[in-house]
C-alpha cells in the first residue's frame, strides 16, 4: 500500500489569492477610484466656475468702460428726430423704449474720414439685457436705424436718475421743474419767447442690478 505524505510547501511552490482577498482588493480599488474621480470632478467644476466668473467680469468691465466713455462726454447739442422735431441734447423718462438718450462727443475717426466727432447714443433695457444704440448721424432721416449692441445680460433692472442744480434727484429729464420754468419765461418786446438755455444736470447716476453680483453703481459729474 502506498502512503502519501503531507509535506510543507517548498520554496518553488506558489500560493494564489483566495476569493476573499480578491474581493477586498477590488473593493479598496473601487473606493480609491471613486475618491479620485470625485476630486477630479471637483477640480473641473471649480475650473469651469472660474472661467465663467472671468467672462462675467470681462463683460462687466467692458460695460462700465462704455458707460464711462459715453456719460463723461455729453455735449449740449440738440437733434432733430425722423419726424423733424427738435429733441433735447439729453432726454430720459419720455420714451417708451429708451431709458436715456443724449448727444456725446469724442467720436474718433481712425480712417481720417470727414465726419463729425459728435454722435447720438441711447440705452435700452429689454428683458434681462442692457442694450446700447448709436445712430450714424445726429439729425435723423426717416429711414435711419440705430446700431444696437448688447453690453451685458442677466440684468434684473437698470435705473438712471439726474441731480439738478438744487441738489434734487429726478428720474425724468428734462425735469418737470425745468419745463415749468421754461414755460413761465417772459416774452421779449416782439412777443416772441425769450430763448432759454437748456438746463443741464450736475450729475447722473446709473445703477445696474445684476442677478448674480448685486448692484453696480456709477456716478458721473456733468461739466
Amino acid at each position: 500500500m502506498q502512503k502519501y505524505l503531507n509535506l510543507p510547501p517548498g520554496p518553488n511552490q506558489q500560493r494564489g489569492f483566495t476569493l476573499l482577498e480578491l474581493l477586498i482588493a477590488s473593493i479598496i480599488f473601487a473606493l480609491m477610484a471613486i475618491m479620485a474621480y470625485g476630486g477630479l470632478a471637483n477640480v473641473m467644476d471649480n475650473s469651469e466656475a472660474s472661467k465663467e466668473a472671468l467672462l462675467r467680469l470681462k463683460q462687466l468691465q467692458q460695460t462700465v468702460s462704455v458707460l464711462n466713455r459715453d456719460f463723461s462726454q455729453i455735449i449740449q447739442r440738440p437733434i432733430r428726430d425722423e419726424y423733424g422735431t427738435q429733441q433735447p441734447y439729453l432726454t430720459a423718462g419720455n420714451n417708451i423704449d429708451n431709458i436715456v438718450e443724449f448727444t456725446r462727443g469724442g467720436r474718433s475717426s481712425p480712417s481720417a474720414l470727414l465726419r463729425s466727432s459728435l454722435v447720438r447714443v441711447a440705452y435700452r433695457f429689454e428683458e434681462d439685457k442692457f442694450i446700447r444704440l448709436q445712430w450714424p448721424q445726429l439729425d435723423r432721416s426717416p429711414n435711419m436705424e440705430a446700431k444696437e449692441s448688447i453690453l451685458i445680460d442677466n440684468i434684473e433692472d437698470v435705473t438712471i436718475r439726474f441731480l439738478d442744480q438744487n441738489n434734487e434727484w429726478h428720474t425724468q429729464w428734462p425735469s418737470l421743474n425745468s419745463t415749468a420754468a421754461a414755460a413761465a419765461t417772459p416774452t421779449g418786446a416782439t412777443g416772441t419767447p425769450t430763448p432759454v438755455a437748456p438746463e443741464s444736470p450736475t450729475a447722473i447716476e446709473v445703477v445696474l442690478q445684476l442677478n448674480d453680483w448685486g448692484d453696480i453703481r456709477r456716478l458721473y459729474k456733468i461739466q
